[in-house]
């Protein structure tokens, strides 16, 4: 199988503007190459409007409408798959907010099941973006992407005291509590957060570009064990100071190891996506399939702004819907997931003898909790280092296992 992939939405590393708050990726997946097959039908299309590449943007729904009828028919005939990814930039910057002070691995005053089980560490992570505001938010955008880490260093005390002094607009006592006492710890001792990447590259890999396509690739993985093909080769729109890393990613992804890994409780993946695939990038005037996942970006996007179709953009992106995937990393479609995996245990009632064993665990959490904060005084070790340096008599240090972030 062979994918077609475009992407819309990139503003660099000005993560909060305000014109486009979401990134998309698209791919037109298909069991033949759609470039060899189809060129020549793509490019009579292109004709009718001159001799550049179709772009949706640059035609517009007039235009577009006089030639999706005959993209709508090539469709169909080459039996054409849709996978959609988007990212809303804001919940991006909520989860890196999340990962960098509450991860139980740096921050020793962080308790162990808010960030390792996934419902919990979900809903505290949503909870804290209600308390980002749009000065913390640039502030801790330019820290991340700082390349230097003293200056990181030096940034994380301020924001993570801006963040405190809005924890009382959190909706309940016990999340201030620990929003407050794990941001503490974080100001009080910013050497034990590790946020800075040394290369260019490795920093991309904030953006929601690599987001988008981390998904992609786990979307074209699913399609290759639905449809039993391998992936033959994916076809990236060129993005310039981006396709160093997406070739890096796909390398890395396509040949990770496919052992199933404990990521987290209760979850486990799987890394290696699209093996033995291809990774290529192309000028959209080369390739007739990234022309035409452009056409239908560009029509998904206008269906997020609400605005009105022809009849014939209307049919071909119902056929494209139809046919397709998404993945919604947003704080709608997290919390749609979220509720669907997990809102009737959420909202029942737990039984006597569940609550007491619930709350057993608590307390050996909140004692495990106190006990590193107090390690940590004496030794100056990270939580996440100390199952890996002895001490002076050769002893190895023990504690709980925490997963790398």
């Amino acid at each position: 199988m062979f994918a077609f992939v475009d992407e819309t939405g990139n503003t660099g590393g000005n993560l909060l503007d305000e014109q486009q708050p979401e990134f998309f990726t698209a791919a037109l997946i298909t069991k033949s190459d759609f470039d060899m097959v189809y060129s020549s039908q793509v490019a009579k299309l292109a004709k009718k409007f001159g001799d550049g590449p179709l772009h949706g943007k640059e035609l517009g729904f007039g235009r577009c409408e006089e030639i999706v009828f005959d993209l709508h028919k090539i469709f169909k005939k080459a039996d054409a798959r849709f996978f959609v990814s988007r990212v809303e930039k804001r919940y991006l910057l909520a989860t890196k907010i999340f990962d960098t002070f509450f991860d139980s691995g740096e921050n020793a005053a962080a308790s162990w099941h808010n960030y390792n089980i996934r419902p919990l560490r979900v809903i505290l992570a949503l909870k804290v973006a209600t308390i980002v505001d749009e000065d913390v938010g640039r502030r801790f955008w330019t820290m991340l992407l700082d390349r230097s880490d003293a200056r990181q260093k030096q940034a994380i005390p301020v924001i993570c005291q801006a963040l405190i002094d809005r924890v009382d607009d959190l909706p309940d006592q016990r999340s201030r509590d620990i929003v407050a006492e794990t941001l503490s710890w974080a100001r009080d001792n910013p050497e034990t957060i590790h946020v800075h990447l040394d290369s260019r590259q490795a920093r991309n890999g904030h953006m929601p570009n690599m987001v988008a396509f981390a998904n992609l690739l786990d979307g074209l993985e699913g399609f290759s064990k639905r449809w039993d093909r391998r992936v033959r080769r994916i076809t990236h729109d060129r993005q310039g100071e981006f396709d160093k890393t997406l070739a890096e990613w796909h390398d890395l992804y396509s040949h990770a190891s496919a052992d199933p890994v404990e990521a987290w409780v209760g979850e486990t993946h799987v890394f290696q996506k699209v093996v033995g695939s291809e990774f290529e990038v192309k000028a959209d005037s080369e390739s007739a399939g990234i022309q035409a996942i452009d056409i239908v970006l560009w029509l998904f996007l206008q269906r997020t702004r609400g605005a009105g179709f022809p009849r014939e953009c209307a049919r071909l992106l119902n056929y494209a819907l139809k046919h397709a995937y998404m993945s919604d990393f947003s704080f709608e479609g997290v919390s749609r997931r979220m509720d669907n995996e997990f809102g009737e245990i959420l909202r029942g009632e737990l039984s006597p003898e569940v609550e007491a064993k619930a709350r057993e665990l608590m307390a050996l959490s909140e004692q495990r909790r106190q006990e590193s904060m107090e390690q940590y005084k004496r030794d100056g070790i990270t939580p996440f280092m100390r199952g890996s340096i002895a001490d002076g008599a050769g002893k190895v240090i023990e504690a709980e296992p925490m997963p790398s972030r």
